[in-house]
């Protein structure tokens, strides 16, 4: 980096000041001070530029040296203009003619390198003039021009044994006690380049200066070759036993670690790498205010420094007792936030929350309590961890709910269920105090959740249980994550190929499954191993909660094809302590009750485009979410001369069909033969065969059954092909991020939810990351895919 001059706003106009000339005429003259000593502080002003230099030839010459387009237009305006060249201009022109080099192709420039455009540079006689002019009048130069012409010929890739850089480094050695900080950083860069594998003397010098006025450095530059010189420092050494040398050097690189934290916005991939190695061989001298400090730093937050945390879990026991709750919660976030399950770091918090746990608030518990939810780990001590625990959340249950329930999310992600808290949260007067709150919805979306997980996972419970008019769904669509990390996830390889495997009507991406999670593909399977257009599949299992008035007609003559789907087994047990409220009629379903935010108050009417503004995108790389569609258009009655709504287009959406249709399509299904199939796997994909129409089916064909119950038994000639011949297939794209850092176990939320969707009967087929990473091109992903659909044992 080369200051650019006054006239751009950068940089002092005392810098560039061209002096008086001297001797031959070639360099100007400054004072014996470096030109910084001035009469009665005065600032220098043009009016000290000798005649013979004037204001316009100055800045003329910069801005044609500034201009060239080659290196030989650069050396012939400096070597053939003599009278009009000052001191200022030959930093420049270095500058400029290292710009111009890293334009042409060939190997990156380097010290000493004598192959390229930069040897063959250093070969032309027009740089040799102007390296030796620089040699002959250097004695004269200011500061300024010392420092930046030693930089741009760091910059430029000269070795370090020219005759240049030889008087460079010997004149800023002996002006380096007139320099400012900016001008040490300088040198001191600039001489690790030149010197990068052997000490030099001025590197010494220049690092006594820099370690009295580190708070003040604010070069990035600097700060990272300073933790080179260290690490250089500390690997020699690394081979001698325990010494105060050691000590003092990490104590050295902590302090310039946090420092760096501090002042750099953004580092590169290199950087990042050095700055977690000399994380983890310093760390462990760190106190909790220097722990705190780092971890606190929003940079160090946003990259994951795996090092030193590995480092790390070897010390902190040692010095747990001696850390504060804060700075254990930020070490706690960190993991939590970068999935680094370390067991040995995790016990340690383990053991702290233990011995801590009375005296902590439940805020701070969560913080504590949520790496091990995250990484899906029971600590070693569970066995006295998760029972006091619970005795603490018995007595702060009411005094921040929103930590409660986080608290008993996190152990149920454990399989975990506290008995006695549950009774507390799922008592009315808890539910009460929530719902007046201003976490309402959150709340409301983790209790349902809870409420799912207990009737799921915890038969045996017999307390209280939440309210129905309270249940929602935890999420409306895909999380956050895997939003955000779209365009870096496998999803849109495996939905081109399972599109063109098994039909664009075949499957749905990102449906949402009670109690609000989301599948990455759903697919509808029978026993012979033929996938099912979704238009086929009995409306019961399918039908969403009704909000329209208009399909309210329609009510008495689904209600049997409903009526499995309003028992959904999670949200059938009502206690006596949790008294049924009154429910909209407007509603066909039990798990979207009316959003209301206490009994017998004003309710929440989702707007009508609700589940139709999720509908699919069109794209087939990265397709879109999809959640459940609005039914109030393809269920009401159609007007005279309107054609039905047809099953098999492409957009059409989950439950855009008349229920007519679903078993017109049925009783073909029964008749036609499942090898033609679209989504048949028992060979290769078969051609779509044209639709013939049939007579309607049979009135009396039942529902299929609940995912949870057993369906009734069936004779060879009772309707068609029922529920219990289908198997819900879940394909579940697990991408890095839904795992532990270098880890195949799936993080807490995730696995919680596979537990969930195979007790609500879902077949879950895994596609790991580590598998698919290993799939080029469609056809591949089609092999794979055809593969795992073929392993499925019904």
């Amino acid at each position: 980096m080369f200051p650019a001059c006054c006239c751009a706003g950068k940089a002092r106009p005392r810098l560039l000041l061209p002096l008086d000339p001297y001797g031959h005429g070639l360099l100007p003259t400054v004072h014996p001070d470096g030109g910084r000593g001035r009469a009665h502080g005065k600032r220098k002003s043009w009016n000290f530029i000798h005649e013979k230099m004037s204001y316009d030839t100055f800045f003329t010459m910069k801005r044609l040296i500034e201009r060239s387009r080659s290196v030989g237009e650069v050396l012939r305006w400096v070597t053939q203009n003599p009278g009009k060249v000052s001191a200022s201009h030959y930093p420049i022109a270095l500058h400029k003619l290292g710009q111009l080099l890293q334009q042409q192709p060939g190997p990156p420039m380097g010290a000493g390198d004598s192959r390229g455009p930069a040897g063959q540079v250093l070969e032309q006689p027009e740089f040799h003039v102007l390296c030796q002019a620089i040699v002959s009048g250097c004695a004269k130069f200011d500061n300024f021009s010392i420092v930046n012409c030693l930089y741009a010929a760091a910059a430029l890739g000269l070795p370090g044994e020219s005759p240049l850089v030889r008087v460079l480094e010997d004149e800023s050695r002996s002006r380096l006690g007139r320099f400012n900080q900016k001008d040490v950083s300088m040198v001191f860069s600039s001489v690790m380049r030149l010197h990068p594998s052997s000490p030099h003397p001025l590197v010494e010098s220049c690092l006594s200066s820099l370690e009295r006025h580190l708070e003040k450095e604010r070069h990035p530059q600097t700060l990272f070759l300073l933790l080179s010189y260290y690490r250089l420092r500390a690997q020699a050494l690394q081979g001698h036993a325990a010494s105060d040398q050691q000590l003092i050097n990490n104590r050295k690189i902590l302090r310039l670690v946090r420092h760096t934290l501090g002042q750099v916005s953004a580092m590169r991939e290199h950087e990042l790498a050095l700055l977690d190695e000399m994380l983890a061989l310093c760390a462990q001298e760190a106190n909790n205010k220097a722990l705190e400090a780092i971890f606190s730093s929003q940079l160090f937050y946003e990259n994951r420094q795996e090092r030193f945390i590995r480092s790390m879990a070897e010390w902190l026991p040692r010095k747990a007792e001696n850390l504060t709750p804060y700075t254990m919660a930020l070490i706690a976030k960190y993991v939590a936030r970068h999935r680094l399950r370390e067991p040995r770091l995790l016990d340690t918090i383990a053991n702290f929350l233990l011995k801590r746990g009375e005296q902590l608030d439940s805020k701070v518990i969560q913080k504590l309590v949520f790496p091990f939810s995250r990484m899906n780990y029971r600590p070693s001590n569970h066995g006295e961890l998760f029972p006091k625990l619970e005795a603490i959340l018995e007595q702060k249950a009411g005094s921040s709910p929103l930590a409660t329930v986080n608290i008993l999310m996190s152990m149920f992600q454990l399989s975990h269920f506290p008995q006695t808290v549950l009774h507390q949260v799922f008592s009315p007067g808890f539910i009460s105090n929530v719902m007046s709150s201003p976490y309402a919805l959150i709340v409301r979306r983790y209790l349902s959740l809870l409420d799912a997980a207990v009737e799921l996972e915890f038969r045996e419970y017999s307390g209280p249980r939440l309210d129905p008019r309270y249940r929602v769904l935890m999420f409306e669509h895909a999380l956050t994550a895997d939003e955000a990390n779209r365009k870096y996830s496998y999803k849109g390889l495996v939905a081109e190929a399972l599109r063109q495997l098994v039909g664009e009507e075949c499957y749905r991406q990102d449906e949402v499954l009670p109690p609000g999670y989301c599948t990455d593909f759903l697919l509808w399977i029978n026993r012979s191993g033929t996938v099912l257009p979704l238009s086929r599949v009995p409306a019961a299992s399918r039908a969403p909660p009704a909000t329209s008035p208009v399909t309210m007609s329609l009510r008495s003559s689904v209600l049997a094809l409903t009526s499995d789907m309003q028992d959904f087994a999670p949200f059938a047990a009502e206690t006596p302590s949790s008294p049924p409220g009154p429910r909209e009629s407007g509603r066909a379903g039990r798990f979207l009750p009316a959003l209301c935010p206490a009994p017998g108050g004003p309710c929440f009417q989702p707007p009508s485009d609700y589940f139709c503004g999720l509908s699919k995108e069109p794209s087939l790389a990265s397709p879109g979410s999809s959640t459940l569609s609005s039914p109030s258009e393809c269920l009401s009655a159609p007007p005279p001369g309107t054609p039905d709504c047809s099953p098999r287009t492409s957009t059409a959406s989950l439950f855009q069909f008349p229920i007519g249709k679903i078993l017109e399509e049925e009783e073909e299904e029964a008749a036609g033969c499942p090898g033609q199939e679209h989504g048949c796997f028992q060979g290769e994909q078969a051609q779509e065969q044209p639709e013939e129409r049939s007579p309607p089916g049979s009135e009396d064909a039942g529902p299929p059954a609940s995912p949870c119950r057993p369906s009734p038994k069936r004779g060879p000639g009772e309707g068609p092909q029922g529920a219990e011949d289908i198997q819900r297939v879940v394909l579940s794209v697990n991408d890095k991020w839904h795992y532990c850092q270098n880890s195949d176990i799936l993080v807490g939320s995730r696995a919680m939810r596979d537990r969930h969707l195979r007790l609500l009967g879902y077949c879950l087929v895994q596609l790991p990351y580590t598998e698919l990473e290993k799939v080029s091109g469609i056809e591949e992903a089609k092999h794979y895919l055809r593969q795992k659909l073929r392993e499925l044992r019904f």
